[in-house]
């Protein structure tokens, strides 16, 4: 008898062994692909007050890289963005980091400039890293429009939207507020449909001020650590259970959309939450 109990206790050993290796493996396995395998997902942004001609455009946007790569000279990135057919692509800030080369970023930028227009604002890394000046240098020349508290016009077939871009708040202290911005925009382009790319998330309250229609940001990674049922686990501020973490908040007539991002931040795996290619469909 204290034979044959020593061998099912080692038998509950050995299986309580193996369920441990097994969900460890399960969650190095998801540690992983959470972090390396692209997710291409499509939003629709319906509203009446776009033109005609515009139902349909396609806004892919791209937030928070900080200088990461998928694939050699970031060739898995730049085709799903490819596949997924844009009529612009836009970057809402940390594109680099402190660690970011100037080849990197040269290769990916000008991978998405054969794809489509792209357009680009400031992130609090981007003021941090001290690359700035030359990040705009390699902008430049790649074909990549920065939108400094400054708009242009978007027009198909006669009719146009506006798209403007602010820098993020770690920029100069006099910079133009979006309120300003916005201000210059109404008196210049009237009702016009507004689309306001920015950085930070947890500006809502400001966005709505200034009467954009439909805002695109990025900072928050997606809480990093999505919990089931839960959302995002950790703010970029070090909060946990941040407010705007992933998809879209509504103030007034502002429609905020929060993209979760793509790289890393305070090396923390990224945890059911990949990387995320980001597709805006407006639709009338």
């Amino acid at each position: 008898m204290i034979f044959r109990t020593r061998v099912r206790a080692r038998r509950r050993r050995r299986r309580g062994l193996l369920a441990l290796v097994f969900l460890l493996a399960v969650l190095a396995f998801l540690f992983y692909d959470s972090t390396t395998r692209l997710v291409t997902e499509e939003f629709t942004v319906s509203t009446s007050q776009i033109p005609d001609s515009f139902n349909g455009f396609r806004i892919v946007q791209l937030s928070d890289v900080h200088g990461k790569s998928f694939g050699p000279k970031n060739s898995k990135l730049i085709e799903a963005v490819r596949e997924a057919a844009p009529d612009i692509i836009v970057i809402t800030g940390d594109f680099i980091d402190n660690a970011t080369s100037g080849e990197w970023a040269k290769e990916l930028l000008n991978g998405l400039v054969s794809i489509a227009p792209v357009y680009f604002v400031t992130g609090n890394h981007e003021w941090a890293s001290g690359g700035l000046v030359g990040l705009f240098e390699i902008m430049d020349d790649c074909g990549v429009k920065a939108l400094r508290n400054e708009y242009v016009l978007l027009e198909r077939d006669g009719r146009s939207i506006v798209l403007a871009g602010v820098d993020d708040p770690n920029g100069f202290a006099d910079q133009k507020t979006p309120q300003e911005l916005f201000s210059e925009i109404e008196e210049e382009q009237g009702d016009k449909y507004k689309v306001l790319l920015a950085h930070r998330n947890n500006m809502l309250d400001i966005y709505a001020e200034t009467g954009a229609n439909l805002v695109l940001t990025g900072h928050c990674h997606g809480g990093i650590i999505r919990l089931p049922a839960l959302g995002g686990l950790l703010g970029t501020e070090r909060n946990f259970f941040p407010e705007y973490e992933s998809g879209f908040y509504i103030r007034g007539a502002t429609t905020m959309f929060v993209s979760r991002g793509i790289g890393l931040i305070f090396n923390i795996p990224r945890f059911l939450n990949n990387p995320q290619v980001a597709v805006l469909i407006l639709q009338k």
